[in-house]
């Protein structure tokens, strides 16, 4: 049921019973009860028996829809309280698998030999700066002086000066070669990544190459690697190298750097060891 569909006047009673938020068996549990009737343990239930079942999205989305059901039952005066506002949220686990740089490496190796210019070097200059699809795309020529690449940040406005000299020793490319290819790439326009004709290019472009190449090529990952990963693969990378994550990513707090620089069981699955610096 819609929001709409609940201020639109219709029973939210009846829009609980319409949900079949608590399934067959659920129900037989008292979901057709009064809606004054309804506590937080029969909602607890219902996304339980969801849950249960392995519909593991679905019960999220039930929970979800329960509490903007109800909190609008609260404010036309149905109820005083949200029941479904003290259900625990579930749990969420991570299950996007982190790039391995042997992946991207074959990756780039099929986008190297793609037609289309800029298919060339969109994953490389990913890779070497770190930044987000939507600043990818955004990047111009114009922000380049001073020696430096300076991006502020789509998602946060951080304002971030990357040197060209900036290089990154695991594929031996620095930022300023990366550009050059950008340059060379076609047609001449204000953005690094552009179009055959010069314009701007979308986010969506880079992530529908990026997921083909990744299916072409022959990776490890059993699933394609999603784009915003060679996020985290130039922060691990940039690491080992004595760089500054932090800076590099545009985090205010070490914390959110961390969760970048967590292999999620790469490391452990190759075998590697963790070596003690002394």
């Amino acid at each position: 049921m819609s929001r709409r569909g609940v201020r639109s006047g219709g029973s939210v009673a009846e829009g609980w019973e319409r949900e079949r938020l608590c399934s067959p068996r659920g129900r037989q549990r008292g979901a057709d009860r009064k809606l004054r009737k309804i506590r937080a343990a029969d909602v607890a239930r219902a996304v339980r028996a969801v849950w249960e079942a392995g519909e593991r999205a679905k019960a999220r989305r039930v929970l979800s829809v329960a509490r903007d059901l109800f909190a609008e039952a609260v404010t036309n005066g149905y109820l005083d309280v949200n029941p479904a506002r003290h259900v625990r949220a579930l749990p969420n686990r991570v299950r996007r698998r982190r790039l391995a740089l042997a992946d991207w490496v074959r990756a780039q190796g099929v986008l190297a030999e793609a037609v289309i210019p800029w298919r060339r070097v969109f994953a490389l200059l990913a890779l070497v700066t770190g930044q987000r699809r939507g600043d990818l795309v955004k990047m111009r020529f114009d922000d380049i002086w001073d020696g430096h690449l300076h991006v502020v940040q789509q998602k946060t406005g951080e304002r971030i000066a990357l040197p060209l000299a900036l290089r990154l020793d695991a594929v031996g490319v620095s930022l300023g070669d990366v550009i050059r290819d950008c340059r060379a790439i076609g047609v001449p326009g204000e953005t690094l990544l552009r179009k055959r004709a010069g314009g701007p290019l979308s986010g969506a472009s880079l992530t529908k190459a990026w997921a083909g190449a990744f299916r072409t090529a022959p990776c490890s990952a059993p699933a394609p690697c999603s784009l915003a990963e060679i996020r985290s693969l130039a922060a691990r990378l940039y690491r080992q190298e004595g760089v500054d994550a932090q800076t590099l990513l545009g985090h205010r707090r070490a914390s959110t750097t961390a969760i970048y620089l967590d292999d999620r069981g790469l490391t452990r699955e190759a075998g590697e060891w963790r070596t003690l610096t002394l």
